[in-house]
């Protein structure tokens, strides 16, 4: 089992590093198999229907979260 950090938090818009409007930001970060050091992180944003907490932004963070739950690494 490979292990790694999932975060999550809201940004108001016009924060630095925000938009025009505000977004819900989750990123994961898992190491490099094999190779000690090495991380790879993958990041994305939702902003909703204009609010970043709302059931739109919920569902695209959940979608985010199942895509990420299929994640293996393929050595050819």
């Amino acid at each position: 089992m490979m292990s790694g950090v999932r975060t999550e938090r809201t940004v108001a818009a016009d924060a630095p590093g925000g938009g025009e409007l505000g977004s819900r930001r989750v990123e994961y970060v898992v190491p490099v198999p094999g190779d000690q050091g090495r991380w790879v992180g993958v990041v994305f944003s939702a902003l909703g229907a204009g609010d970043p907490e709302d059931e739109i932004a919920d569902l695209f963070v959940e979608l985010f979260d199942a895509m990420m739950s299929t994640f293996r690494w393929s050595h050819s």
